[in-house]
């Protein structure tokens, strides 16, 4: 199983990246220069790709090799798929001799279906010139290192091909991710998360963005503490990358999702705070995409739900300037999504989750809470999270707005934690758990979208004419359904109070 990252590169910092000084003195011997044609394969009916295989043909040098590659599980740049390849005498694919590689019988018998060979076509094209270093590593293993640049073609579609791709065959991607920040310091890239068939395919079917969800964090009873923190780090990254693309086209719910992923990650940075603290650049990083987010969402919350509630009035007029607000903050967030500072925290993300840097350089002392089983490491911290809610609980005045937003943050906090170890713990009381704290951040978030839609509101209210009016009217409105809400809520808080996940 390969591990590939992949980053883009701006087309006028290639020749610099050729003669880079951190590629020339890491590397055994001189680049090497080469000039690919690779013709891609599918069936009329995208037989392939459909069961989630690439089939490539590559000509390099008049040789001609054949290569199957999974679409793999990729976010931040990096993928971990197989890949098998063989020779060819010709340009002509012969699936049947790859299949004869792969343990996957699922796959192997996509790639020996009957008549498959006879129905492949070609569906897209690339041309690209590859510069290619060797870089040994201290333990023995090699990097691979390939700067492309060139062009991917379908049909009369064409996109430009400038990207970075460093390779491990076995062992820690961490050094895939060190050696990115190192090239970073000088030359600012991205990451790029989609592979050269990914992009291909997208070109031919044309096919929406959607955004991504949270998927469930699946822990296995055996792991230990800082195993399971691993796995729930990298579930909330590979929420936020994986919406980057749609979050660039200005789609809201991607952004949304995106904002999801962040609050999850900063969750449990907060949870793991005195055994696993991130290094402040991380944190102070990881607030600043969190504000860069937030402003663009709450405008869409404004603009979308909140303005909804208000009767008496049409609130057209308001609705299109709070739009208006928004989609400015959506372009600003192209910015910030290219800006090198969004790459240096993605790459220092990845490489502290995944080479566990939180343990400096030795190995985890015997004893310590991270060596742990999972389930009986996170009793502590679950307890914590409650004992932290039932305080804010107890302490708050249901008319004070920012108090309800405290009480809130550890009721989403406490949500998370549960949801983060639910694989470990009791299924039908952690999902109790779950939905009754679920419902409470519903009304408390309905109540703080009203605060915050008040302080929104007042952008607008200077001047005179119809959106001032609009927008004095709805701050009335707003303050006096959120005070009738909060109300109300004494009960619901104080069972929430009593809920226990730990017992």
């Amino acid at each position: 199983m390969e591990t590939e990252l992949k980053l883009k590169v701006p087309p006028a910092a290639l020749e610099r990246m050729r003669s880079h000084p951190v590629l020339s003195e890491r590397s055994q011997g001189a680049p090497r220069e080469h000039h690919l044609t690779d013709t891609y394969y599918d069936t009329p009916e995208r037989e392939l790709w459909k069961h989630g295989l690439s089939l490539r043909v590559r000509n390099d040098n008049d040789t001609w090799v054949q290569t199957a590659k999974t679409a793999g599980a990729r976010f931040c740049g990096l993928d971990q798929r197989g890949e098998w390849e063989s020779a060819l005498p010709d340009g002509q694919p012969r699936p049947g001799l790859l299949a004869r590689q792969v343990r996957d019988g699922r796959l192997a018998d996509v790639l020996t279906a009957p008549g498959i060979a006879q129905r492949l076509q070609p569906v897209f094209r690339s041309s690209t010139r590859r510069t290619s270093w060797d870089i040994p590593l201290a333990d023995g293993r090699q990097l691979a290192c390939a700067l492309d640049a060139g062009d991917l073609a379908c049909g009369d579609r064409h996109t430009e091909i400038s990207e970075l791709e460093l390779e491990l065959k076995r062992g820690d991607p961490a050094e895939l991710f060190e050696l990115a920040l190192d090239l970073h310091r000088d030359i600012p890239l991205e990451m790029s998360n989609d592979s050269k068939a990914a992009r291909g395919y997208a070109m031919l079917e044309d096919a929406p963005l959607r955004a991504v969800k949270a998927t469930p964090v699946r822990l296995g009873r055996d792991m230990t503490l800082e195993d399971a923190f691993q796995c729930i780090g990298l579930n909330c990254l590979r929420q936020i990358e994986a919406n980057v693309a749609g979050v660039l086209r200005k789609d809201v719910e991607s952004l949304h999702q995106m904002r999801v992923g962040l609050r999850r990650l900063r969750a449990l940075a907060d949870m793991f705070e005195e055994l696993a603290a991130a290094p402040a650049e991380i944190r102070e990083g990881l607030d600043w995409l969190a504000g860069e987010l937030g402003a663009a969402r709450d405008w869409d919350v404004l603009a979308d739900t909140t303005l909804d509630r208000i009767h008496g009035i049409d609130p057209a007029a308001l609705r299109q300037a709070a739009h208006d607000k928004a989609n400015a903050l959506h372009g600003k967030m192209l910015q910030t999504l290219h800006a090198p500072r969004h790459t240096q925290l993605m790459l220092q993300l990845n490489g502290w989750l995944r080479g566990r840097q939180w343990r400096g350089v030795d190995a985890l002392p015997k004893g310590a809470p991270l060596a742990e089983r999972a389930l009986r490491g996170a009793r502590p911290l679950l307890r914590k999270a409650e004992k932290r809610l039932a305080r804010r609980i107890k302490a708050l005045d249901p008319a004070d707005a920012p108090m309800r937003h405290r009480v809130r943050i550890a009721a989403k906090k406490a949500r998370y934690a549960a949801e983060f170890f639910h694989d470990l713990m009791p299924g039908k009381r952690t999902r109790r758990y779950i939905s009754r704290l679920s419902k409470l951040q519903d009304r408390l978030g309905a109540l703080n979208d009203m605060a915050v839609a008040g302080q929104l509101l007042d952008e607008l209210t200077g001047g005179r004419g119809q959106i001032p009016r609009q927008a004095s009217y709805a701050r009335g409105y707003l303050a006096a359904q959120a005070e009738a809400g909060s109300e109300d809520l004494g009960k619901a808080l104080k069972g929430v109070a009593k809920l226990r996940i730990i017992r």
